[in-house]
């Protein structure tokens, strides 16, 4: 254990040449800023030496990626305090980790694709990682509510017929499809073979990345949409875990799971699978200006038709009605608000389409069951 106000040396081992771990070093100096000083080293590297320390370190504590039995052995034996940021499951290993909440990722995979109209929808991951495999399944199970199921392929990259054989179930899938795929990089490969086949995305094949990389996103056309990890708050919260261990805290090794940030809707979903040209235009409406102080009566200007009728055709389609709906989208973007930004609770509220942070409160409570505030105050615990 480090000395009373000793410079506390703790080496971040992930690869900083993804956003994913750019982001968790973030979390980590933030929290380091603010308790600090500490010395920090960090892995100017990709995966390939990811597991090597700078020759003669002699620090006090590691925050890593451990992703493989053999790294985990490693780390053991230099018999310090070891915070694990990664999502590949250990058998014999028992470090504190803090990672994604994947079951409320694929809930929210479900329903970003399901408020898009879809009736038909599919899954794509790897065969050759656990992880995806999981995922596949917890979405099936987030589909269930909703009464419906998904239409699974898993790649097998190693196999020289891939794209043949994955071009022919991209065919034949139902048109149209919400499809959620299995990291950003699978989300490119679905994109680009979709465009040498002639199916359009998202017309015929809406695509959600199971993550969400803002520069791959924007090199990409349409651009991926993704679930946003709460990265920064991963290492910011494995910080935390590091310091209560060196400071001699007993840190029950156990995994603690932080959901989602939420959608972060691109093009590659920017489309409803939805027949009745009213709803459309209904649904745009809201899209277009659920933040301003809209009424049904400024729907139903926009749309003229009866407002019972309306009500209906959209409870039919979307399982609620068009005033839930924008109170949906308030209430996401109040969230991602919270969650990411420094604002005053006033602002937050105005940026959503609410007169009073009172109002804000009372519509936040019903629907999450905790209030705007006490939110923050969790996600920042994280």
């Amino acid at each position: 254990m480090p000395k009373k106000d000793e410079i506390l040396q703790v080496a971040i081992m992930v690869s900083t040449s993804s956003a994913w771990g750019r982001r968790i070093v973030k979390g980590i100096l933030t929290y380091a800023n603010e308790v600090g000083p500490w010395h920090i080293w960090v892995n100017p590297s990709t995966e390939s030496n990811l597991h090597e320390l700078p020759k003669g370190w002699r620090g006090d504590g590691i925050i890593g990626r451990v992703a493989s039995n053999d790294f985990a052995e490693q780390l053991k034996a230099l018999n310090l305090p070891i915070v694990n940021v990664g999502d590949v499951p250990l058998e014999g290993y028992t470090f504190p980790c803090v990672r994604t909440d994947d079951a409320a990722a694929t809930e929210m995979a479900a329903d970003h694709l399901v408020n898009r109209g879809f009736k038909s929808i599919a899954y794509v991951g790897s065969c050759h990682n656990p992880n995806p495999i999981w995922y596949g399944k917890a979405f099936k199970r987030a589909l269930k509510k909703y009464g419906l199921d998904s239409i699974e392929y898993y790649r097998e990259e190693s196999q020289k017929e891939e794209l043949e054989r994955m071009s022919a179930w991209l065919k034949d899938l139902p048109k149209p499809t919400g499809l959620l795929v299995w990291g950003h990089g699978n989300g490119r490969f679905v994109v680009d073979l979709c465009m040498s086949i002639g199916i359009s995305v998202p017309h015929d094949i809406a695509i959600l990345c199971g993550s969400y990389d803002e520069l791959l996103s924007h090199a990409c056309f349409p651009t991926l949409s993704g679930i946003n990890s709460p990265t920064e708050q991963i290492g910011y919260k494995a910080a935390e875990l590091m310091h209560r261990m060196l400071l001699g805290e007993k840190v029950t090794p156990e995994t603690i799971y932080i959901p989602p940030l939420g959608v972060v809707d691109r093009l590659s979903t920017d489309t409803l699978a939805v027949d009745d040209p009213k709803l459309v235009k209904v649904v745009n409406f809201i899209k277009e200006h659920a933040f301003e102080s809209i009424t049904m009566a400024d729907i139903l200007k926009e749309v003229p038709m009866a407002r019972r009728s309306l009500e209906r055709r959209f409870m039919q389609m979307f399982g609620r009605s068009p005033i839930d709906e924008i109170r949906r989208l308030r209430i996401n973007k109040a969230r991602q608000l919270l969650a990411e930004t420094d604002l005053p609770m006033q602002d937050i509220a105005e940026a959503c389409g609410f007169a009073t942070y009172n109002y804000l409160t009372h519509v936040f409570k019903q629907v999450t069951g905790t209030t705007p505030r006490d939110y923050r105050k969790k996600m920042r615990a994280f």
